[in-house]
């Protein structure tokens, strides 16, 4: 009885601390706090026009705010820097894109686009645990200015033209809910003689970015704890099993008999208290449990089991006559 008993609390255990980890680590996946992160970024973008002619300038390129001849220009060289700083330390997910996007639109007619392709000069994505860019890339000036000229003269219209070069940063933190994407922007002429180049303003933000998180302590707390439970269902298995195979092996072969009798043979055996009284019946003793279920299948009488101690048990059928078989433990252990 004491074993029965201590084999269901522990399968009452295994049942609560699986359903508290996984109810747990449910919690721990959809448990959402607000995060709050100060952070500062530092972003700017700057030029410098290389020249194919020098005989004037006598040097390879020219600073920016100036006006540019567009026939003597070689390439832009564009130099982006963006420093993002936090209070506390993250690990990020860095997506650098760099879209030269050539647009063609009608001045008569309120800028309304006529041609328009992006152009997807360089793309990168890390990990890193800064957000810390500095970036040289060279424009081909003339690829977009001859693609320019060369739509205005076929389809004969006239036009304004302009290059703007687009570096998309996207980053997202490992360990908190920051995520936020800048763009830093070009934008020069195409099919002109002069052109005058102007660019986006610098980045300087202290700020405090509020998001939503699944990942703060609450969320690992409830993780740690979701492993705990599923460690402690884990361990009371392992009990449960090893109970269960040492009863096994307690178990004597006259115990597995009874056991293993009663339940095969629930069907024809009633199991009663006392004997019944059988005064003036004569008593036939079988040698054993095979031939008393003969007799039963004969007079389709019920066996009737009684336990007479710890050591012996008496199956009989009652009928014109007594059959029973007395089994004892001293002979299955011999």
């Amino acid at each position: 009885m004491k074993k029965n008993k201590s084999l269901i609390i522990l399968f009452l255990c295994i049942v609560f601390f699986a359903l508290a980890s996984i109810v747990t680590y449910k919690e721990s996946n959809t448990i959402i706090t607000t995060d709050e992160i100060k952070y500062q970024e530092v972003g700017k973008v700057g030029y410098k026009v290389y020249l194919k002619d020098k005989k004037y300038y006598n040097r390879d390129y020219l600073d920016e705010g100036m006006q540019y001849i567009s026939s003597i220009i070689d390439y832009i060289e564009l130099n982006y820097n963006y420093n993002l700083t936090l209070d506390t330390p993250s690990t990020f997910d860095v997506t650098k894109k760099l879209v030269a996007n050539v647009k063609i639109v009608d001045r008569d007619h309120n800028d309304k686009i006529i041609y328009e392709k992006d152009d997807v000069v360089k793309e990168d994505k890390v990990s890193n645990s800064e957000v810390n860019i500095n970036d040289i890339v060279k424009i081909d000036y003339n690829k977009y200015n001859d693609l320019a000229n060369e739509f205005k003269t076929n389809y004969g219209i006239s036009a304004n033209c302009k290059l703007v070069v687009n570096y998309n940063i996207d980053y997202e933190s490992n360990s908190n809910s920051l995520k936020q994407n800048r763009i830093m922007t070009i934008e020069m002429p195409l099919s002109e003689q002069m052109i005058t180049i102007t660019k986006s303003n610098d980045i300087n933000n202290n700020s405090i970015y509020v998001g939503q998180t699944t990942d703060a302590s609450i969320n690992k707390v409830m993780k740690v704890l979701s492993i705990l439970f599923g460690t402690v269902a884990g361990v009371c298995l392992i009990a449960l099993l090893l109970k269960i195979l040492n009863t096994k092996k307690s178990e004597s072969k006259y115990d597995a008999f009874i056991r293993k009798t009663l339940k095969e043979y629930d069907s024809y055996i009633t199991e009663v208290s006392e004997e019944a009284n059988v005064e003036g019946k004569t008593i036939i003793k079988v040698n054993s449990f095979k031939e008393l279920l003969d007799v039963r299948n004969n007079v389709e009488k019920a066996i009737l089991y009684i336990k007479l101690s710890s050591n012996a048990s008496k199956f009989m059928i009652i009928d014109n006559e007594v059959y029973e078989y007395i089994v004892t433990r001293e002979e299955y252990e011999r």
